[in-house]
């Protein structure tokens, strides 16, 4: 998983092509709190490499989405394979997390 800071006010956060939580989680929740910590108000996930996610990688992904709203910013996803969009589906997580086809309609809906 790497990171990188696209401006002031919003970063982006590019997923591994495995999203099953464990190390993954830790390192992407420590990721999120250092964005915050330097006033990033705006994360947008980059999910074009995922290619598997489970119950720990959507957990990962609505904590990260919680850790955002206590700070009164967002957490959008962008460029999600339609595998994973259907499971975002069914779980009704799409509800919750915002998607958009490609990054740069996340940011431009900030």
């Amino acid at each position: 998983m790497t990171s990188t800071n696209k401006q002031s006010i919003s970063a982006v956060i590019i997923l591994p092509n495995q999203v099953i939580g464990g190390a993954d989680a830790l390192e992407f929740s420590a990721d999120i709190r250092k964005f915050t910590e330097r006033n990033v108000q705006h994360i947008i996930i980059d999910m074009s490499s995922v290619e598997l996610i489970n119950s720990s990688g959507l957990g990962m992904l609505v904590n990260g989405l919680s850790l955002m709203r206590k700070i009164g910013g967002s957490l959008l996803l962008a460029a999600v394979p339609e595998k994973v969009q259907g499971l975002l589906d069914m779980t009704h997580l799409n509800t919750v997390l915002q998607s958009y086809p490609t990054i740069k309609q996340a940011e431009e809906s900030i």
